[in-house]
């Protein structure tokens, strides 16, 4: 299991598992997006020293997408996108414990982070039970922060600090 940078080639994958009725309740863009948007936003990203978005694979088979996005040099912190595609699962047992270690050993280990932090909607338990168990902490609840069928949820930021990390590491 590996992630690599997101290719050209990519994208067509990338646009399907995006625009899929599963993940949409999920994501921050509520619309289906163009294969032109997804270009789009990959020529933004690739050009931009703020994200950094890998390919999860395993064997060569696509699994799904993560990241660090507004990555802020300076003070040394990002979002932390991940993202299991593969049967649609977001978080499972098998891909999402393996996938997360290499993402956040590349965050505090490779870039030297002090904090990474992720959103989450009120209505996804599988990732908020996933994140504190690996002992994310609740920073903060934007109140009615994103409307989904007919009604507004709240969204989570949880963080977890590089001591936080290493000290896991540890135990």
């Amino acid at each position: 299991m590996n992630i690599r940078p997101i290719e050209k080639s990519d994208l067509k994958q990338i646009q399907k598992w995006r625009n899929n009725k599963n993940v949409m309740p999920f994501v921050r863009e509520y619309r289906k997006l163009s294969l032109e948007q997804i270009n789009k936003w990959y020529d933004s990203m690739i050009f931009d020293d703020k994200f950094e978005m890998f390919i999860m694979e395993n064997n060569k088979e696509l699994i799904g997408v993560c990241g660090l996005t507004y990555i802020n040099w300076q003070n040394k912190h990002a979002d932390l996108h991940f993202a299991i595609y593969k049967n649609f699962e977001w978080i499972d047992k098998d891909y999402a414990p393996k996938f997360y270690e290499i993402i956040t050993d590349y965050a505090f280990n490779e870039l030297n982070l002090n904090k990474i932090y992720v959103e989450v909607y009120e209505n996804d338990d599988k990732k908020i039970k996933f994140f504190k168990d690996r002992n994310f902490t609740k920073d903060a609840c934007l109140r009615n922060h994103y409307f989904h069928k007919g009604e507004y949820l709240d969204s989570y930021i949880l963080s977890l600090l590089s001591d936080e990390y290493k000290q896991q590491k540890i135990n």
